[in-house]
Order: C-alpha cells, then structure tokens, then sequence
C-alpha cells in the first residue's frame, strides 16, 4: 500500500510535508507528556543525524531525537520481554532505539538522554520510553565530549554522521 501524504502542524517550522510511514503512536505517551500520544519523525537534511519527534497533538511540543550508536557506539539497550510485548512484537531485531537529545545554547554541551531511551518498532510504528534503573546510564550524556573520547574530530563526525542514514 502505497504512503499517504500528510500535513503535520508545528510551531517551529509551519506545516510540513511527510508521509504517514513517519507516524509514531504512543499509546501511554511520553514521560512527562503522556496526553501527547501521537508523533512524527521529521528529518530535515541540515539537522542530519537529528531528527524531530514532533507531537500531532501539540504542535508546540516536539523534541530532538537521534539514533545513539554514532555517538555512543557501545550503547545497548536491554530490553524485557514485557517491554517487546508491549510494542506488539515478539522480535527485537525490529526495535530501533532513539534517544532525546537537549541542545543548550552552547551546542557542544549538548547531551544525550540514555536513560529513557525511546523504542519503535518500525513494522507497525508503535512505540514506548522507557526507563532504564539499573545499569550507568543517566540522563546527561554529553555528545561532543564522547566524540572526542573515541577520537572523532568535530570535522570527521560530520562525515561519519551523514553516512548514518536516519530518515
């Protein structure tokens, strides 16, 4: 079946074009947002690898999100089976994790929620946050700081990000 054409209202960036494959439905919402239970992935080409997690309920409210591995390449999320359950799939391989990122005004502060990332099960586009209690992640992982650890120059993780195809 073909994609429907869909219009997604947003404050930030007026009406924007999309397709309803890039639908995302929470149905217990987001922590702290739980009445906003119906998003969108919106990538745009010059925030690449980011990705706006804009709400359908509220065009007011959208947050930043990326795919973790390029910034934290050991970052594994283990997941109960409860949690799989929950996104109507018994299959993990079809789970695709993101994490909400808080860009202040100093851009290389700015840091990565690994603590509550955000699971989507790409075959049916429903998705949960959850919290991850036990392990050492928090919720401010500072990006540009893990970059340099691993050796990634600001200029060389431009060009390794834009080879990570997000959306």
């Amino acid at each position: 079946m073909p994609a429907l054409a869909i219009t997604v209202a947003t404050t930030r960036f007026g009406d924007i074009q999309t397709d309803d494959g890039h639908l995302i439905d929470f149905p217990k919402g987001i922590l702290g947002f739980e009445n906003c239970r119906r998003y969108a992935l919106l990538g745009r080409p010059e925030f690449h690898p980011f990705v706006h997690l804009q709400s359908l309920d509220d065009p007011g409210l959208a947050f930043i999100v990326v795919n973790p591995k390029p910034f934290f390449p050991h970052y594994k999320v283990e997941i109960d089976p409860r949690e799989i359950a929950e996104l109507s799939t018994t299959e993990s391989a079809q789970i695709e994790t993101w994490v909400i990122v808080t860009v202040p005004e100093d851009w290389t502060r700015m840091s990565a929620n690994l603590q509550g990332p955000i699971l989507v099960n790409r075959a049916n586009n429903r998705a949960k946050q959850v919290v991850l209690v036990h392990g050492p992640f928090t919720t401010r992982h500072y990006m540009v700081d893990e970059l340099h650890k691993q050796g990634v120059s600001l200029e060389t993780s431009e060009r390794e990000l834009e080879q990570t195809a997000v959306i």
